[in-house]
């Protein structure tokens, strides 16, 4: 275990009781990991507090710190290193990329997968280490690994929701079109959550993708999708509300934006 790996534990165990598995939280997380008792907000605290503590770690450190964490046995050392990702500073994020496909081999599940895999170092470094990034994300829309594959498309929601780049919207919805037909909630939940990241900068791509694909994309992602561009807000939509946005895609396809 790394040093600091084993500080950061100890300091989980300070804070929470013994960890529990094999209870009803395995089915909704997704992994039957150990998980330690305690809150999310607590657990930013102490990744937030570490983090400042130890400005001198180098990137390097800081990626063998990560790659102990998601190596661990609970689920929760497992997030806090996602955590740990959003109070780097931009010279400790400056990583291999590729670490990440190695990353995604020890982590199972919806929590653990969206932790590590969104947040403020997805926001900043994929648009920044674009090419990198590209190719990962399309290897892992490839894989025969469904956390992999989820990766592919909530690694793509935190920079559409920060940047306006035509490049990675493309992309995102290049990896909706390779993963539509799937019918995993891993994977059909991850579709609703990319389309929503698009509303803010690309709303009207985001109109014209899902008026051409409404029906071969998951309901629940057409659902979510319509509800977030006519009300902004996540949520079903209703059979008037569905009426009111073809006639919203109708008059924009004869006047367009």
């Amino acid at each position: 275990m790394n040093r600091h790996h084993k500080d950061i534990l100890e300091r989980i165990r300070e804070r929470s009781g013994t960890p529990t598995q094999h209870t009803f939280l395995d089915k909704y997380l997704g992994n039957d990991h150990p998980k330690y008792s305690i809150s999310v907000p607590t657990l930013r605290s102490i990744a937030k507090d570490w983090m400042q503590a130890h400005p001198e770690l180098s990137a390097d450190a800081l990626a063998a710190l990560l790659t102990s964490l998601v190596k661990g046995e609970s689920s929760t050392e497992k997030c806090v290193a996602g955590i740990l990702l959003d109070y780097a500073t931009p010279e400790q994020r400056k990583f291999d990329p590729k670490l990440f496909d190695s990353w995604l081999d020890h982590l199972e599940g919806w929590v653990e997968v969206d932790t590590v895999c969104t947040g403020k170092y997805g926001a900043a470094e994929i648009p920044a280490q674009w090419g990198r990034w590209k190719k990962l994300i399309l290897k892992f829309s490839k894989s025969s690994n469904i956390n992999k594959r989820r990766a592919s498309l909530v690694l793509c929601c935190s920079p559409l929701r920060s940047v306006k780049d035509d490049r990675l919207a493309d992309l995102a919805l290049d990896t909706v079109d390779r993963l539509k037909h799937e019918k995993a909630i891993l994977i059909t939940k991850a579709i609703s959550w990319v389309l929503r990241s698009m509303e803010k900068h690309y709303r009207k791509k985001l109109k014209q993708y899902l008026n051409k694909n409404m029906d071969t994309l998951p309901k629940i992602a057409v659902r979510e999708t319509m509800a977030k561009l006519t009300t902004g807000v996540k949520g079903k939509a209703s059979k008037d509300l569905r009426k009111a946005f073809h006639s919203f895609i109708s008059q924009t396809q004869r006047y367009p934006l």
